[in-house]
């Protein structure tokens, strides 16, 4: 006990501050957590089994609809090796299974994660349906989906959506600010203090973004633009329908790479400048990144594979129509975009020739996937203790789905006969088109499932997670925007 309190807690605290300080990256990080698993492992031969030998219990899970469980996972790692029972339910728990298993291990606190914005909804439910039992469990909120503003919102429960969640709930932005807020959460005296200020907070902030958004609005000035050009000429497709690609040459991907956001984002080095960024990519991930790229060659279990197609296509209103490649008179398929409220009222369907006028426009559709054995392997990595090999493989994985993206988005220019910078590629969950539901529709159009393996989850997010899917738009003055 001497040992694990006295040297490898507190050697975890300072991991984890230097790390909140950007002196350390994640998957150093990660390591030390592999260096504390292994010395607890060999203590616990000589410590006494004694019940209460916790700093509490936390019920982990990737909600309902969800499949991403990268960072959920880091965050039971990093509980688990500063002293807490941590108990993971997995990806796409429901939120009665949560609850239960609060329920039956009488836990201190649930933390729950969500990559995608549809998914994240299940959030402000189990805090409502947590109010509406009268139980009280903090709730630990993360994930890229959510932020300080949209947990703000999900406090608040009851008939009236007036009451604040009592028990306390939290955005924690990483690990380490769940670990910290673990640790409040622990302290019986700092508890009540904590809940209370947190309480307040919210309250200040929901009023104060109600506030900006009201001057927001006043200041806001008429939209300045009529909309995209009509005046363009539309692209002839060296067909119409789809076709599938049963395998992308690994090569061709790898040089696709964005090797910088892999590094910053991916693994771990966004703060990392000068000296010490060079010296991370030379001697770390330079290295890395090439072995990865010849074990898939060499071992074949990664498997790029994609589908896409051209179809005849009209806007009516803010919905894009597809029409049958073989009668461009009949209609197959409708996506629903949202319109922005205000700035220039932006919506996809605006980049698209009306349909009413009878002309027929083009859009491009496209799937690609890694395959589920990449997953399978850092999985593996993960539970067997070697998280940051782990947490490597999983980024190269996110990475490599994102070249075969915008592999398949320059054959689509190219087979479009335009420019290789005109046009943009729309993927369902981000700002202009934001509901993953789309998804359905998308596999009505192309065969995911029947050729590529894939599935969607109930709430659209596609299966294996290392898959991208869009809408490929060629109009010169398509652009990114939000609604």
């Amino acid at each position: 006990m001497q040992v694990l309190n006295h040297v490898l807690l507190p050697a975890m605290k300072e991991v984890g501050d230097k790390f909140g300080a950007g002196e350390l990256i994640l998957p150093f990080v990660l390591q030390s957590a592999e260096v504390m698993k292994g010395a607890v492992t060999r203590l616990e031969d000589f410590l006494e089994k004694k019940e209460g030998e916790t700093k509490g219990t936390v019920v982990l899970a990737t909600v309902f609809g969800d499949v991403h469980d990268i960072g959920k996972n880091l965050v039971g790692t990093i509980l688990s090796n500063n002293g807490y029972t941590v108990h993971d339910l997995g990806k796409q728990v429901p939120v009665n299974t949560i609850i239960e298993k609060a329920e039956e291990l009488r836990a201190d606190a649930i933390g729950l994660s969500a990559l995608l914005v549809s998914t994240s909804k299940q959030m402000p439910l189990c805090a409502q349906e947590l109010h509406s039992r009268g139980l009280r469990y903090p709730l630990l909120l993360g994930g890229a989906a959510i932020n300080p503003s949209f947990v703000r919102q999900a406090a608040f429960v009851g008939e009236d959506r007036d009451t604040v969640y009592p028990a306390g709930i939290f955005y924690c932005k990483d690990a380490f600010a769940g670990l910290a807020t673990m640790d409040a959460l622990s302290d019986p005296e700092a508890r009540a203090k904590l809940i209370g200020a947190r309480e307040a907070e919210i309250r200040e902030g929901v009023a104060r973004r109600a506030e900006l958004r009201e001057r927001a609005a006043r200041q806001r000035p008429a939209s300045q633009t009529g909309g995209p050009s009509r005046a363009i000429e539309i692209p002839e497709p060296p067909f119409r329908g789809v076709r599938v690609l049963e395998r992308i040459p690994l090569p061709e991907l790898f040089a696709l790479i964005d090797r910088n956001t892999l590094y910053r984002l991916h693994w771990g080095a966004k703060n990392a400048k000068g000296e010490r960024w060079e010296a991370l990519v030379r001697e770390h991930f330079e290295p890395r990144l090439a072995r990865y790229e010849q074990e898939a060659l060499a071992g074949g279990w990664v498997r790029p594979m994609a589908a896409y197609g051209f179809f005849p296509a009209g806007s009516r209103g803010d919905a894009l129509v597809l029409y049958d490649p073989a009668d461009p008179h009949r209609e197959v398929a409708r996506f629903d975009f949202p319109r922005q409220d205000g700035r220039d009222r932006l919506c996809l369907a605006d980049y698209f020739l009306p349909a009413a006028d009878g002309g027929r426009d083009v859009a491009a559709l496209q799937i690609v996937t890694i395959g589920d054995s990449l997953l399978e392997r850092s999985a593996r990595l993960m539970e067997g203790g070697e998280y940051s090999d782990g947490y490597y493989l999983h980024g190269f994985g996110v990475r490599l789905a994102e070249a075969g993206a915008e592999y398949l988005h320059r054959r689509i220019r190219e087979e479009l006969g335009i420019a290789p910078d005109r046009g943009l590629r729309y993927s369902w969950g981000y700002g202009a088109c934001p509901d993953h539901r789309q998804h359905e529709i998308l596999f009505e159009l192309l065969p995911a499932r029947e050729q590529l393996g894939m599935d969607l989850t109930g709430a659209g997010a596609l299966v294996p997670e290392v898959s991208t899917a869009a809408l490929v738009v060629h109009h010169p003055e398509a652009r990114y925007f939000s609604v």
